[in-house]
C-alpha cells in the first residue's frame, strides 16, 4: 500500500503480500505467501491421501480495505473485540470459519474484528493499535498478538509504499542492526500498550518470539519486557499445521481462542 504518512491519512495499514489481491471479495489462495495454487498443488502429490485439506477447501474473505473482516463502515466497534497481528492472526492456510477471530466470536457472541496482516511487524502491529484508538469507538476487547522481534518494514524513497520484512539473517545480519530492530518493536510495543493501559480487557499473546540463548534455553523478549503477556503452549507454537504448512492449523487456532475468551471480562 501507499504508506505516506507526512502528506495523507493512510488508514489501518495492509501488507503488500496482499497487493495482488484486487478487491473485495473471497478467495481460494493468497499470493504472496506459502499458500499459492502451487503449493497446494506441490503439497498435494505430497500428502497422505487422508490429509484435510486434500477434500476441504479455504476460504479467504476479504474487504475493500485487504483485511479479513466485515468491512469496517458495517461493524459496531463498540461492542466488538479486535484482534491486531500478523499472519497467524490472520489466519493464512486456514479457512474463515478456523481464524482466531471466528472461533473467538463462535465462543463469545461478540462480533470479532480481524485486523492481523501477512508479514507484519511489532511496530506496524502497533500502528493499527494506534489508528484504531484515535479513529474508532473503544472496543469490548483489544488483543494484542505480538510476532517475532527480528521483523520491520520500509517505506520506499519515491512512491512511499509500505514493504514489510518479516526476517533479518541473524548470522549475516550487523549485531547493530538487530539490536536497532529488536529495540524499536520494544518502543512501538510499549506505546501501544500505553493506549489501552486503562481498558479492562487489553490483552497480549506473542508468536514466535523465541530465541536461544548460550546455554540453549529458549527465551522470549516479549515476555521478558511485558511479563503481562499471556505464554502459549509449545506445542500450539510449534504447530504448523494449516494448508501451507506454515501456519497454525485449526486446532490450535480454536484452542487460541478459548484461551483468549477465557481471560476477557466481558
Amino acid at each position: 500500500m501507499i504508506f505516506d504518512i507526512v502528506n495523507s491519512d493512510p488508514g489501518f495499514a495492509s501488507s503488500n503480500t496482499l497487493e495482488n489481491i484486487p478487491g473485495a471479495g473471497t478467495y481460494s489462495f493468497m499470493p504472496g505467501s506459502y499458500d499459492t495454487k502451487e503449493d497446494f498443488l506441490n503439497s498435494l502429490a505430497e500428502k497422505p491421501q487422508d490429509w484435510y485439506y486434500r477434500h476441504n477447501p479455504v476460504e479467504y474473505t476479504i474487504n475493500s480495505h485487504k483485511f479479513r473482516t466485515k468491512e469496517f463502515k458495517d461493524i459496531d466497534w463498540k461492542n466488538s473485540i479486535v484482534l491486531l497481528g500478523c499472519s497467524h492472526t490472520f489466519g493464512i492456510g486456514v479457512t474463515d470459519e478456523h481464524t482466531i477471530a471466528a472461533n473467538l466470536e463462535k465462543i463469545t457472541g461478540k462480533t470479532v474484528v480481524n485486523l492481523g496482516q501477512p508479514g507484519f511487524s511489532n511496530g506496524l502491529i502497533s500502528y493499527n493499535s494506534h489508528y484504531l484508538k484515535e479513529n474508532y469507538p473503544t472496543p469490548l476487547g483489544v488483543v494484542n498478538i505480538w510476532t517475532n522481534m527480528v521483523r520491520w518494514f520500509e517505506i520506499t524513497s519515491e512512491q512511499r509504499r509500505l514493504e514489510t520484512k518479516v526476517y533479518c539473517d541473524i548470522e549475516k545480519t550487523n549485531a547493530n542492526t538487530i539490536n536497532t530492530i529488536v529495540t524499536n518493536n520494544i518502543m512501538y510495543m510499549k506505546m501501544s500498550n500505553a493506549l489501552w493501559k486503562d481498558h479492562p480487557n487489553h490483552i497480549q499473546l506473542c508468536v514466535s518470539d523465541y530465541r536461544r540463548d548460550l546455554k540453549t534455553r529458549l527465551l522470549s523478549i516479549t515476555q521478558k519486557v511485558f511479563p503481562e503477556v499471556i505464554r502459549l503452549k509449545k506445542g500450539w507454537e510449534q504447530d504448523m499445521s494449516a494448508r501451507d504448512n506454515a501456519h497454525w492449523g485449526r486446532e490450535t487456532t480454536e484452542k487460541i481462542a478459548k484461551l483468549i475468551a477465557s481471560n476477557l471480562k466481558l
